[in-house]
């Protein structure tokens, strides 16, 4: 099923790279908490502090997305590596909460560079046949990133201290950099025009109908991340043992779900996963043992796991290179702030409510964006129904930008503004 024809050099050096910025960053996680803490902060500055990051992230997204359409991916990358390298080695001589802050959002100013820039080079660099299979084998490669930087992060952390924790991150980085000056732009200097009007670009009916299935579907994500450690103290269960049982899921799942969705299209594999990721979290609202609580981890790794790289390459599918950098960084910003807001939000239900309630209103979330994509996902109600239930033939495309080679720009336009 592996199709090995996608494994070319540019795409394991995008990979490398990934690994190495996400580990960076994830490298830091165990550790900025407890960091805030020792240096005077209260735990509602350390919320704070940790939240900065995230603004960092959804102001700079737009900015990013219309420079990668810009001037060319790779320099927005490097960019984005360049402060990767800078920020840790900042945190080393930054001993309040108020000179914190600013340093947090210059740090998500260089994952919302990198990220954006990062996929966007990859959709570029991948086959259109197998877009899918490299969108989720990209997924991979991030659950591996955040599945040993943490564990690697404590470790150095617990051994040498905060100071060789923040240079360890930084070379990671500087790794990242060395490896990233071999990358190929992908957008040509004839493709280096400006780009159209940001919000002339995102209007596009799929690009948005998705940009808010993965708000929905982070608010979900960010509910069960946030209250998980919480709910499985008060069930006196290990807490490693959701997220490992998650992580194994999800990717495994993408082993398969990437050229499942070349094969038979986006739309089924949308509403499976989405099926699946509200079963999940359905079935950890009831969760009392370890049996249900398994149950629950395999059935949500497998719905997000899914998910995520299939409506990506759905995204992918409906831009062109000339817009790709400003549709991912609107698109990825709906996750960003679903994540961002999903603390709050759904904290305050669990406070009046319960964790177990919060959780039956993560799965009405995925719910909700199931419905959105079986009834709006095209103009009408029939055909956004035929869209998500069909399975496309052997060999027969997806991408809907392929009807356009033969028409003029301005017939493409008019079917994207009606669909």
């Amino acid at each position: 099923m592996i199709s090995k024809q996608i494994f070319t050099k540019q795409l394991i050096l995008n990979w490398i790279t990934r690994i190495l910025f996400f580990t960076s960053l994830s490298g830091l996680l165990p550790a900025l908490p407890q960091y805030v803490i020792d240096i005077g902060g209260s735990y509602a500055q350390t919320g704070i502090v940790m939240s900065a990051f995230a603004v960092g992230v959804l102001v700079f997204r737009p900015l990013v997305g219309r420079q990668i359409d810009r001037v060319g991916r790779k320099a927005i990358l490097l960019f984005g590596i360049l402060v990767f390298v800078i920020s840790p080695v900042v945190y080393i001589f930054v001993h309040s909460i108020h000179s914190l802050l600013p340093v947090r959002v210059f740090h998500g100013l260089g994952l919302a560079a990198f990220g954006t820039a990062s996929i966007t080079l990859i959709t570029d660099a991948a086959p259109e046949a197998n877009r899918g299979e490299v969108i989720s084998y990209t997924g991979m490669v991030n659950t591996v990133a955040f599945a040993f930087g943490p564990v690697v992060g404590f470790s150095v952390w617990e051994k040498w201290g905060y100071t060789t924790l923040f240079s360890f991150v930084a070379g990671l980085s500087l790794l990242c950099l060395f490896f990233s000056i071999f990358l190929r732009e992908t957008k040509t200097e004839r493709d280096h025009a400006v780009p159209r009007p940001y919000f002339a670009t995102i209007k596009q009916r799929k690009v948005l109908v998705a940009a808010l299935m993965i708000l929905l579907v982070a608010l979900v994500h960010g509910g069960v991340m946030f209250y998980m450690p919480i709910f499985l103290k008060g069930l006196h269960t290990n807490i490693g043992f959701f997220f490992t049982v998650y992580g194994i899921s999800a990717f495994i799942i993408r082993l398969f779900v990437g050229p499942v969705s070349d094969r038979i299209g986006r739309g089924p594999l949308v509403v499976f996963s989405l099926s699946i990721l509200a079963v999940g979290v359905f079935t950890l609202s009831h969760t009392a043992g370890v049996g249900l609580m398994f149950l629950s981890a395999v059935l949500y790794g497998v719905g997000f796991g899914a998910h995520q790289p299939t409506l990506t390459a759905l995204v992918a599918d409906n831009t062109t290179e000339e817009t790709r950098g400003q549709v991912f960084s609107f698109y990825y910003g709906g996750f960003d702030l679903g994540v961002s807001v999903a603390g709050v939000v759904l904290g305050l239900v669990a406070e009046k409510f319960g964790i177990k309630s919060m959780f039956m209103v993560c799965s009405g979330l995925a719910i909700a964006a199931l419905l959105l994509f079986v009834t709006i996902i095209e103009s009408r109600v029939a055909t956004s129904l035929r869209f998500a239930f069909s399975v496309q033939k052997e060999g027969e495309k997806c991408v809907i930008c392929d009807q356009f080679q033969e028409v003029a720009p301005e017939q493409a336009e008019e079917y994207f503004k009606s669909h």
